[in-house]
């Protein structure tokens, strides 16, 4: 009688190669993305993980190059103008509302401290050159 041989399991990469195969892909026609995008994600501060955690496969999606690009950098590409629609634009985004924010808070503070604020920079530049003055008819000009 022959003797029963525990089988190894078959690991997860050899899996994933065959099911893209199944599907006509290869490992190097697909990228993994987290959704929402890591930067974007909260940090626990017990843990020091993302909220969700950073591979939950919950948020992890398989694209393709192309999607996984146009993901990241928005439907123009990389080397669009603007990259709005894309991660990399949430991103910047994110950062440039979070400056403003902390700016907007020490400003209160010190204001409740009865500091003085520092004075904020006018948004409008003034006029570099005078204003024109035009001649009034019947005057040389």
């Amino acid at each position: 009688m022959r003797e029963k041989v525990k089988r190894k399991a078959i690991p997860d990469r050899v899996k994933l190669i065959a099911a893209l195969r199944r599907f006509g892909l290869s490992v190097a026609d697909v990228q993994f993305d987290h959704n929402p995008a890591l930067a974007l994600r909260p940090i626990n501060p017990h843990t020091g993980d993302t909220v969700p955690p950073a591979n939950d496969p919950d948020h992890i999606d398989m694209l393709l190059l192309a999607e996984h690009k146009e993901k990241t950098f928005g439907r123009g590409g990389e080397k669009r103008i603007t990259t709005a629609d894309g991660d990399v634009g949430k991103i910047a985004k994110m950062h440039r509302v979070s400056d403003s924010e902390e700016n907007f808070r020490r400003r209160l503070l010190a204001k409740d401290q009865g500091e003085e604020p520092p004075p904020r920079k006018s948004k409008w530049p003034s006029r570099p050159f005078q204003p024109r003055k035009y001649a009034k008819p019947g005057e040389p000009k």
